[in-house]
């Protein structure tokens, strides 16, 4: 009788989860263990000062997909995603895996979501097959950073927010909006290499730029 291979959604399930399948599961469904060599939305820093970020992005291709409103941690819109991405598109084309993941945790409009490799996005990032999985464009501007490492959960993610505000108001810069999450490894790395980041559009006449 022949083995069953693990499905891409069961291993995508998995990494969200954890476990000591997760490696195995991952090598199987084609996906890098870490982030190194994935592509990564670019960017150029403006003014740094220790662990914050003044940077300029240009505008990036985003697909997204909303996140449930009672799961800050929310797995079923990565694996949408991964599912997007995986094929399950209208032109059925596999689409390279990208960092960050975006996700709005604790904003009036919670949604999650992977950058478009540059290649697709010149090349016309295909329509999801599902409605609530949408391309959009996240136009270019400047964003205000501040970078951490460790784990990500609620109350981490509230600490790393409120450090933010609180240097935005020792800075006397005005935002656009609510802060954003930025992670760029899967949950298997270990803490202290992760790379984690909470961010904000600032509003036009930021050290003297026009958005």
């Amino acid at each position: 009788m022949k083995k069953q291979i693990p499905s891409i959604n069961m291993a995508v399930k998995l990494w969200i989860l954890g476990g000591s399948a997760v490696l195995a599961l991952m090598i199987l469904a084609g996906c890098k263990l870490t982030r190194i060599g994935y592509e990564s939305a670019g960017y150029q820093v403006v003014r740094q000062s220790g662990v914050f970020e003044i940077r300029d992005y240009p505008a990036l291709t985003l697909v997204s997909t909303p996140m449930a409103a009672t799961r800050p941690e929310d797995g079923d819109s990565f694996v949408r995603l991964f599912r997007y991405i995986g094929g399950a598109n209208e032109a059925d084309a596999k689409i390279a895996m990208t960092t960050p993941v975006f996700s709005d945790p604790s904003g009036t409009n919670r949604h999650m979501s992977f950058v478009v490799p540059q290649k697709t996005a010149a090349a016309g990032t295909p329509k999801a097959k599902r409605d609530d999985i949408t391309v959009q464009t996240r136009p270019a501007g400047r964003f205000a950073v501040y970078r951490f490492s460790g784990n990500w959960g609620t109350e981490r993610a509230a600490a790393a927010r409120q450090k933010l505000v609180e240097w935005l108001a020792a800075e006397k810069l005005q935002v656009i909006g609510e802060p954003q999450m930025a992670n760029y490894d899967p949950p298997f790395t270990p803490a202290f290499l992760r790379r984690n980041e909470v961010m904000v559009r600032l509003k036009e006449d930021a050290l003297g730029r026009k958005n």
